[in-house]
């Protein structure tokens, strides 16, 4: 469809066909190159083989009926890459909620989340820990510890839960 332009007597037919020739030569491009990526996706995923993760050590969760956290023995799952250098048994068995930091005096501690308590631990010498401060809470579970320093004082904040 060619219009005629009132300022000048020239037509836009050409330039209108142009423009419509760019684009569907821009479209026919793109749906080119998508069809390729996807067909070339399609056959690299069928060539690649289906086996999925393999834990050497066995199941990673271990955790079937009658699974207990309560009982250290069903808790052996270890790497060779990591050396115990010592322990410490707390007051109660706790959760995985460790934060470490290291003092204004030098000294590293650890700040552990127990079921119901939190334990300080100085793990400055690793082969010798000595726990400095146990904070008892019989009514609520300690989910959550950190270590906090601000303007020159330290502070640990415990997200409890009631129980």
């Amino acid at each position: 469809m060619c219009t005629e332009n009132k300022y000048n007597t020239q037509d836009t037919c050409g330039l209108d066909m142009d423009t419509r020739m760019i684009a569907i030569g821009i479209f026919g491009i793109l749906f080119a190159s998508s069809i390729t990526v996807l067909l070339t996706g399609v056959s690299e995923e069928s060539q690649s083989s289906e086996s999925g993760v393999v834990f050497v050590a066995g199941d990673p969760l271990f955790q079937g009926e009658g699974h207990d956290h309560m009982n250290a023995s069903q808790h052996q799952a270890g790497t060779d890459n990591i050396e115990q250098l010592a322990f410490n048994p707390l007051t109660t068995p706790g959760n995985a909620e460790v934060s470490v930091a290291r003092s204004p005096d030098g000294r590293v501690y650890t700040y552990q989340a127990g079921w119901n308590d939190m334990h300080i631990v100085d793990v400055t010498n690793a082969s010798d820990p000595q726990v400095m401060g146990v904070y008892n809470d019989p009514n609520t579970q300690v989910l959550d510890v950190k270590y906090l320093e601000y303007n020159g004082n330290e502070y640990v904040i415990l997200q409890n839960q009631l129980v």
